[in-house]
């Protein structure tokens, strides 16, 4: 309760009590508005923010936390005047560690008709991103999709964020082979060992270059939407959701100051500016739901 309702809740009282009495009831009241010493340190101690292994983050030879996502992420969180501790996890790991608390932040994914994003966490309503999915062949294989019920006699491989239970019928078909991460997955198709792969095309060019393999796009089947996604129950936040909406201003404060195209022209991503979305003035933040 605020200060000021208490003094109108409490103010008979206050005008027959004795001086003594007075400065204890007033004592009470402010002692109420003080938050806990352990609160206010843990509002203050730098934002935790799981990193999933991606062309987009990753940690280099040594040990520093790289990439896009971790460069634009550092430059919100500054406007925000808070710091940052970047902890490297699988997905579906950062998923139950932002549900308990233990980290602040991270990305997720979303799929018409394949992936949902996870409940019950902070999230706005718009993506950030939005990336065509495809599939992925060695160049000059000579292979011709135009469906997806034409992949039966492919091995596909992908990287799917998501428990066995909610993988999406057509990824659970048994030439399907599932791979931790991006670079991984394109190391077995360099190897002959699968056909395709499910990729994005931001993943793709990086990964092409990285590794030194020509790939050729075969058939585009869907879309990746990505979100970042706030713990509600984190004792590093006072509002998850008002700190969703804060973040969602400053990236628009680094669009509009040209920020983010210096961050992807420094990380040689310029040519990923146009799956961004550069219009979230409208957009909310809300808690996820089923």
């Amino acid at each position: 309760m605020r200060l000021s309702a208490l003094l109108v809740r409490y103010r008979p009282a206050l005008f027959r009590c004795p001086p003594l009495l007075l400065v204890c009831l007033l004592s009470q009241v402010l002692y109420a508005q003080t938050p806990a010493p352990s609160a206010q340190a843990d509002a203050q101690a730098p934002l935790k923010v799981a990193i999933t292994p991606s062309p987009f983050g990753y940690l280099d030879k040594q040990g520093h936390s790289r990439g896009i996502r971790p460069d634009l992420i550092r430059a919100a969180t500054k406007l925000l005047d808070r710091e940052v501790e970047f902890i490297h996890m699988p997905y579906l790991r950062a998923v139950h560690e932002l549900k308990t608390g233990a980290i602040d932040i991270t990305y997720g994914v979303e799929s018409k008709g394949s992936l949902s994003l996870p409940t019950g966490v902070v999230t706005p309503t718009a993506a950030h991103s939005i990336l065509p999915l495809s599939l992925y062949s060695v160049a000059n294989r000579g292979i011709k999709i135009q469906q997806w019920s034409q992949t039966n006699e492919y091995s596909i491989g992908t990287v799917i964020p998501a428990s066995v239970d909610q993988r999406p019928e057509y990824l659970a078909q048994g030439n399907i082979h599932y791979f931790q991460d991006s670079f991984g997955l394109t190391k077995a198709l360099m190897a002959k060992r699968i056909d395709l792969v499910t990729l994005d095309p931001v993943s793709a060019r990086i990964i092409s270059k990285v590794l030194g393999a020509k790939l050729e796009r075969i058939f585009d089947y869907g879309s990746l939407q990505k979100f970042p996604l706030f713990s509600p129950v984190s004792p590093r936040m006072h509002n998850a959701i008002a700190l969703c909406q804060d973040f969602i201003a400053a990236r628009i404060e680094l669009f509009d100051s040209g920020v983010y195209k210096a961050v992807l022209t420094a990380n040689e991503m310029d040519f990923v500016m146009p799956y961004y979305n550069q219009q979230e003035h409208a957009t909310s933040c809300r808690i996820s739901r089923p």
